[in-house]
């Protein structure tokens, strides 16, 4: 019989663990992973909140590598939502040791900043969480995006290419060379793609405004490159034009007037100028059911 990665007593303990944490903010942990509730067989004991955890572990096969993988990645989200962003505070230290004993004999070592990995290895901060790794990646492409807009001389007529090149050189200082462009996925090569452990952490789409159907076709194009596994992307957006907002405006209208879109973020837009959107998706074989796409506008020269 093939044993077990995570073993039902790690598992238990983390399951202990979830009585402390809101429902809302546990699925978010499984469902950054990819992972969606199934129907518990057997309940156990405990609360809603450790029905909802077996509602996510029962559906996990703990004896496949990449399955494991992801639920550890789950239970790293767990972990924070239980100990604090900080770490380990004094008086949990109990806690923290009886998990960690578990996680050791399973060949796993929690480190102070809570990732589970094998022993003896390490793993950039950047890389822990594929939700958490997609914020960062927005965060620098709004960094980049300011400082491309402040660099008129040097955007005056540079090609949409050599644009995107400009935001691969940001990304790939943080993400330490994990990002690419013009890469294969799905229906086309992407303009840009960030893939961390075998995974796709973001796919953007670059376009340099020309008006509302030129949009649409970005975004069309952009949700052909998704996949079951990929359901994070952003569109660049680059404006050259004398009244930069109408056209943002435009943009924005033009998302929403999609036929697939669902919902719109814009908690974002007045300090950030960024808007997020849930897409769903036509339904082809293999494509996300659901991307989120956020938009980020840059008005260059």
């Amino acid at each position: 019989m093939t044993k077990d990665i995570v073993s039902a007593r790690s598992r238990n303990r983390m399951r202990e663990i979830s009585s402390n944490i809101g429902l809302d903010e546990l699925s978010a942990c499984w469902e950054a992973e990819g992972f969606r509730q199934v129907p518990v067989l057997v309940p156990r004991s405990g609360g809603a909140r450790k029905a909802r955890f077996d509602s996510y572990a029962d559906g996990i096969d703990w004896t496949d590598t990449d399955q494991a993988q992801r639920a550890l990645s789950a239970f790293e989200g767990m972990l924070v939502a239980f100990f604090g962003a900080g770490g380990v505070t004094p008086g949990m230290e109990r806690y923290y040791d009886d998990i960690a004993r578990e996680f050791t004999r399973d060949g796993f070592q929690i480190s102070p900043t809570l990732q589970i990995l094998p022993i003896g290895e390490w793993r950039p901060e950047h890389s822990r969480h594929a939700a958490k790794a997609y914020a960062e990646a927005l965060r620098i492409l709004r960094n980049a995006r300011n400082e491309t807009q402040r660099s008129h001389l040097l955007t005056a007529g540079m090609e949409e290419e050599r644009l995107r090149d400009i935001q691969l050189i940001a990304l790939n200082g943080y993400f330490e060379g994990k990002s690419t462009g013009e890469t294969l996925n799905g229906e086309g090569k992407t303009d840009i793609l960030i893939r961390i452990n075998n995974r796709n952490i973001v796919i953007c789409e670059c376009k340099i405004w020309r008006g509302p159907k030129s949009l649409t076709d970005a975004l069309d194009q952009l949700l052909r490159y998704t996949d079951t596994d990929t359901l994070r992307t952003a569109l660049l957006i680059f404006f050259r034009t004398g009244d930069p907002q109408a056209r943002i405006a435009d943009a924005i209208a033009t998302i929403q007037s999609h036929p697939g879109c669902e919902s719109t973020d814009a908690t974002r837009a007045d300090e950030d100028r960024q808007w997020s959107f849930v897409i769903r998706g036509n339904g082809t074989p293999g494509k996300a059911t659901r991307a989120e796409v956020a938009l980020i506008p840059y008005v260059i020269a």
